[in-house]
């Protein structure tokens, strides 16, 4: 993993998905729907780009390994709450999206100052749960923007996402419980 080099092209495109992410929220919050899945577009192509590059062309860093998962959670969440905000997600899948981040947050700075060992490493199920938040929000920015016929597909995909970010965050609880009291102890 190359340190030296902060300023390079994945870590840029991961900026530029950070900064993207205001102007999504306020496309959102004005039910510019289009607008916000064309915004959302780009900041997924920039997310694409930055790992395969990093990859590619051996530009890893220790930053990009921790700001891109943070600039994913920022847009997701930021996305999520303010369409909660204008009534188009579900108070409980709003609730498991909060608190799952808060204990990711939470469960990383603790494991950080407890075994100064943590390392960015989503798991299989932090991932297809990522994938299904995505996929709501894109299929929630749809039905704004052309009313989709039947709930069906939409019900489906909140109950799926909700499924999964409670199981990925009782997960990643008991993952880090587990190697904090093996750290400690060893």
């Amino acid at each position: 993993m190359n340190r030296d080099r902060i300023l390079n092209i994945p870590n840029i495109l991961t900026l530029a998905r950070i900064i993207l992410t205001p102007f999504i929220v306020y496309a959102i919050h004005e039910e510019r729907a289009v607008l916000a899945l064309i915004l959302m577009g780009v900041a997924g192509i920039t997310d694409m780009l930055d790992g395969a590059i990093a990859r590619y062309f051996n530009q890893r860093s220790m930053v990009g390994a921790y700001m891109d998962p943070l600039a994913d959670k920022l847009m997701l969440v930021s996305s999520i709450v303010t369409l909660y905000l204008i009534h188009q997600v579900p108070l409980y899948l709003f609730l498991a999206v909060l608190f799952r981040d808060l204990i990711i947050v939470i469960g990383a700075i603790a494991y950080e100052l407890i075994t100064h060992k943590l390392e960015m490493r989503p798991t299989i199920p932090s991932k297809i749960t990522t994938f299904l938040q995505i996929v709501f929000v894109l299929v929630v920015l749809s039905d704004m923007a052309w009313q989709l016929p039947g709930t069906l597909v939409l019900q489906g995909i909140t109950w799926l996402a909700f499924t999964f970010t409670c199981f990925s965050g009782v997960q990643y609880m008991v993952v880090w419980m587990r190697k904090a009291v093996s750290d400690e102890a060893g």
